[in-house]
């Protein structure tokens, strides 16, 4: 690659093949290049974020956000954390933003299952507190140089989601959105909305196909394939009366909330019943598949509906809360009749009838006596 092409695509961020025709049209000068792709329309503001936590979960982490100044909106959003010391040195802030959104994508996908799971998560809500206020505020706190403020805004909505305090550093910068086309186009279907997402994955039934063979449809067990749909849930824990997670087997019926804030699967717990009004409602559901991963964690997968799953991870000895039957609530008032009782009831109905036949007589005894 010539050098004067990669000077203009790490300065703007632009593509090989804009490099190189822009130079061409200013007759090899840097200079004169940078000044027509500065004259290029730059309404996507790319933020690199590197946060730290010393919180329980103490690490590093990175986060890319892409802001179309023009709407004060989202449109790419991804995150990877907590990463170890020779993971965090293969991301930099100040890498040109596609290099940057593919080494994280691709640092992302090395994490834990759980950690993996949990960064999609968090990522998904840190977008959804991304508003077009928010989007105003920082972009325009760093175009005036006052980073350390734009800072402390970023470090607020990540410390919210992850419930540690973090601190921040960022680098950012304007650029074209033919510039981050490979990005963005990754992102695509992330702009979808949830209803074009299950329409996608369910089909829509204005368009349901005709003459389906049931060969080529989809086994309803994570066994093989994996789920299609999965969504982060975390389990209701009963210290005396639940079963250890490593106990649990397929069929076992287990209390679960759905706690994926992404916003396809908010979409889905709001049909599922798992979420009304903003209210988490716990669900009962069958265990499908558990995986002891090792000494310290379980992975559950529950099944919510035909192709629709769950996904937890707590350690083996805690005690889950089961649907079990013979389970007896102790009640300190079981031997007490009830005050809605037909006899006691009617005991009550009797005593006042009679008090009020005793005040009607009291009244119109006082009453002659006056007159």
């Amino acid at each position: 690659m010539d050098a004067n092409v990669k000077v203009l695509m790490d300065a703007t961020g632009c593509t090989e093949t804009e490099a190189q025709n822009v130079l061409i049209e200013a007759g090899g000068n840097v200079t004169a290049a940078l000044k027509l792709l500065d004259a290029v329309s730059k309404e996507i503001m790319a933020f690199q974020v590197k946060f730290k936590s010393s919180g329980k979960e103490s690490g590093t982490g990175f986060l890319a956000a892409m802001f179309d100044t023009k709407s004060d909106s989202v449109i790419y959003s991804d995150m990877a954390y907590p990463l170890a010391a020779e993971k965090e040195k293969s991301l930099d802030v100040n890498m040109p933003p596609t290099v940057f959104a593919s080494s994280l994508k691709t640092v992302r996908s090395g994490l834990s299952d759980r950690h993996a799971a949990s960064s999609s998560s968090n990522a998904a809500q840190i977008k959804s507190r991304f508003s077009s206020n928010f989007i105003q505020t920082v972009v325009g706190l760093h175009s005036r140089g006052q980073s350390a403020e734009a800072s402390q805004k970023f470090a607020k909505i990540i410390s919210d989601v992850l419930g540690e305090a973090v601190t921040v550093t960022y680098a950012a910068r304007a650029h074209s959105l033919n510039s981050l086309a490979s990005v963005i186009g990754g992102a695509k279907s992330a702009a979808m909305t949830p209803q074009q997402q299950a329409a996608q994955l369910f089909g829509s039934p204005e368009a349901a196909p005709a003459n389906i063979d049931l060969g080529d449809l989809p086994s309803a067990s994570p066994q093989e394939p994996l789920p299609r749909i999965v969504l982060i849930s975390e389990p209701e824990i009963a210290p005396f009366d639940g079963k250890p997670a490593r106990a649990l087997c397929e069929g076992d019926q287990v209390i679960v909330k759905i706690k994926d804030g992404r916003e396809s699967a908010v979409y889905f717990s709001e049909l599922l019943g798992g979420t009304i009004n903003g209210e988490l409602i716990p669900l009962c559901v069958p265990v499908v598949k558990t995986n002891i991963m090792s000494d310290t964690f379980v992975e559950t997968f529950v099944e919510f509906g035909p192709g629709i799953y769950g996904q937890f991870f707590v350690p083996p000895e805690v005690k889950i809360k089961t649907k079990d039957g013979d389970v007896e609530i102790y009640d300190p008032f079981q031997n007490e009749e009830s005050v809605f009782s037909e006899r006691k009831f009617g005991r009550q109905i009797m005593y006042g009838l009679c008090f009020l036949f005793v005040s009607i007589v009291a009244l119109i005894a006082t009453f002659l006596a006056v007159s």
